[in-house]
């Protein structure tokens, strides 16, 4: 049987060839002539693995940034996004799914401007995220699952149908994709009638990464697929999405950032991220 050609996970092209060697995780990162995406070759023989509770804690390798203790100060932008993305959709009734939730924090967020869900794989995380919700009496709620493999509770089928969601966000999450194709379209079909889907990520075609090269901080060992403006732009359209807009950096403003950024504040040397912060943004 013939094998078959490596391909661009982003544009399915087969004009792709080792980049770099991450030595500091020991993976090897794959480039697309054509789009400009990267990724990584091979693929984690179970990448789904790396988020149990030792990445929520803190206690693993590659690990998140726990969100629990300061979830007040990340709130402020959450409510910014959420402005933006109230704006987006306009007047008709907000119901947010946030994929790759974590703890829930800003589906939470979410569910004081309509209804909101929250989507991960993480079965640690959505419990100790719904316990949260629970206890804080909010009307967020999170599943365990991702988009090509929706929970099929007879609930979660109404709440999880064709075209009912107005916004879908994937935040720092569209890099975790072994395949975005698959999964893109499956939030392309949850999306309704002028629904809008918001996707922070990394550009690949940025200064930063441009200027970083293999040291870019971006390279991690669960972050598979690295992607270009371009490419995303490219395998969006494909998909049937028909309006873009691109946030440099971000879709909310320095202000929120910088509130958010005060609750790490613990000694005035913390201080001199606020003027880091402010040149990036």
């Amino acid at each position: 049987m013939k094998k078959k050609a490596l391909s661009c996970p982003v544009c399915a092209s087969v004009k792709v060839a080792q980049k770099y060697l991450i030595e500091r995780h020991n993976f090897s990162v794959h480039a697309c002539a054509d789009c400009g995406s990267e990724f990584q070759y091979p693929l984690p023989k179970n990448a789904d693995a790396f988020y149990d509770e030792g990445y929520y804690t803190g206690s693993a390798n590659f690990s998140y940034q726990d969100e629990r203790k300061a979830e007040r100060f990340h709130n402020y932008v959450h409510f910014a996004r959420l402005r933006t993305i109230q704006s987006a959709v306009g007047k008709k009734h907000l119901k947010l799914l946030d994929v790759g939730c974590a703890f829930g924090a800003f589906a939470r967020a979410a569910a004081h401007f309509g209804e909101a869900y929250g989507l991960d794989v993480s079965q640690f995380a959505v419990q100790e995220g719904n316990k949260i919700s629970q206890a804080m009496n909010s009307q967020a709620r999170l599943f365990e699952g991702d988009l090509t493999h929706l929970p099929k509770t007879a609930d979660a089928k109404h709440i999880f149908a064709a075209g009912s969601f107005s916004a879908i966000t994937l935040i720092e999450v569209a890099e975790h994709l072994a395949e975005p194709r698959p999964a893109l379209a499956a939030a392309y079909d949850l999306l309704a009638q002028g629904g809008v889907l918001v996707i922070q990520t990394a550009n690949f075609e940025g200064l930063q990464a441009r200027d970083a090269g293999s040291g870019y901080h971006y390279y991690l060992p669960g972050h598979l697929t690295y992607f270009t403006a371009t490419g995303l732009r490219r395998l969006l359209s494909e998909l049937g999405f028909r309006e873009f807009k691109e946030f440099f950096p971000t879709d909310f403003p320095l202000w929120a950032k910088w509130r958010k950024a005060w609750g790490d504040v613990k000694r005035p040397g913390d201080l001199l991220r606020f003027w880091r912060m402010s040149v990036y943004h």
